[in-house]
């Protein structure tokens, strides 16, 4: 059997999701660390508000994740309701 050069091997589809997934987890995780300085720093959060602030966003994900809560409508409250657009 002939050897592969793992550089020249192509990428399989395992490949292409495991660095779709990783791609998006540094997203979240550089939004995530903009969004929670800016409480910090801007807003005065406190260290026990900030630690509330990201416990929340954790138990809202888990929810997500879980099927409880569609992200789709979170975006949309925030629109109709606040006029924020993300």
């Amino acid at each position: 059997m002939k050897k592969i050069n793992p550089r020249k091997r192509p990428a399989t589809q395992a490949d292409v999701e495991k660095a779709k997934k990783q791609a998006t987890n540094e997203a979240v995780s550089l939004a995530m660390t903009i969004f929670l300085t800016v409480l910090k720093d801007k807003n005065g959060f406190s260290n026990e508000e900030l630690i509330d602030t990201w416990k929340n966003v954790e138990s809202l994900s888990e929810s997500i994740t879980d099927g409880y809560v569609n992200i789709y409508d979170l975006r949309t409250v925030l629109r109709e309701e606040y006029e924020i657009y993300v």
